[in-house]
């Protein structure tokens, strides 16, 4: 049972990724904390699962984050219906094995699209006076693999790594409306993203030996999200927070 609890009432976010893993458990949870929820992702009848979750609060939209025109126009359609934007969580992203010596260009590129690039998008049209509410509060989620990183992984690495460094650099630009953007870190938690990584290559062993309270769930890590987003976190900004299981310690 929780202890904790968040009121979102009569607030409205964006989720990227929404449709599995920890984007997922975000969504249903500002929508039980009663958000009214954008649910992007690129899979319909997953998305509709998220839904059945809260019918009235969250709206799912099928979307390649990637294809900015896309992201632009399914968040203009939920603000002309909802309202203006209080905050975005982009927990979109790609997790494969991109050794140096035998890497698809075109899939390490397609990693630093979603994780990187889709991300800066996505904060630059939430905190836009046309579609966000100022003082929002934005979420990136980046890895504990930005700060450790695995053998053959270089572009999720580069990837996690540049969400951490560029947040620190947009947070002084959008600060003068009062918008906040900080990002997570999550260690080893048990999602269908994780568990095809199981098979690609990583070893497996050092991170077993190094989570030292074993291997998370996704609502672990979604509490410390909602935090972030709430206005208990309003003095935060530029932080990159480590929710590990003790990987980093």
């Amino acid at each position: 049972m929780n202890n904790v609890a968040f009121d979102f009432t009569g607030e409205r976010y964006v989720v990227t990724g929404a449709s599995s893993g920890m984007g997922r458990q975000v969504a249903i949870e500002l929508a039980e904390a009663g958000a009214e929820v954008l649910a992007i992702g690129r899979n319909k009848e997953r998305l509709a699962d998220v839904q059945s979750h809260a019918p009235k609060l969250i709206y799912p939209a099928v979307c390649d984050v990637c294809h900015r025109e896309e992201l632009e126009n399914v968040l203009a359609s939920f603000v002309a219906s909802h309202g203006k934007l209080d905050g975005s969580v982009h927990a979109a992203g790609i997790v494969e094995y991109t050794p140096l010596q035998s890497y698809d260009p075109i899939l390490a590129h397609r990693i630093m699209e979603t994780s990187f690039w889709a991300g800066m998008e996505l904060l630059r049209l939430a905190t836009k006076a046309k579609y966000g509410n100022r003082e929002s509060s934005n979420v990136l989620f980046s890895s504990v693999s930005a700060k450790a990183p695995v053998r053959g992984k270089m572009a999720y690495v580069a990837a996690k790594e540049a969400v951490n460094a560029a947040l620190r650099a947009v947070a002084k630009e959008i600060c003068r409306k009062g918008h906040r953007v900080n990002s997570v870190m999550p260690g080893w938690v048990e999602t269908p993203m994780t568990d095809a990584a199981k098979s690609d290559g990583t070893d497996m062993d050092l991170i077993t030996g190094r989570t030292l309270l074993g291997f998370g769930k996704p609502e672990d890590v979604s509490g410390i999200v909602l935090f972030l987003l709430s206005s208990r976190a309003r003095w935060m900004t530029g932080a990159c927070i480590p929710v590990d299981g003790g990987y980093l310690a």
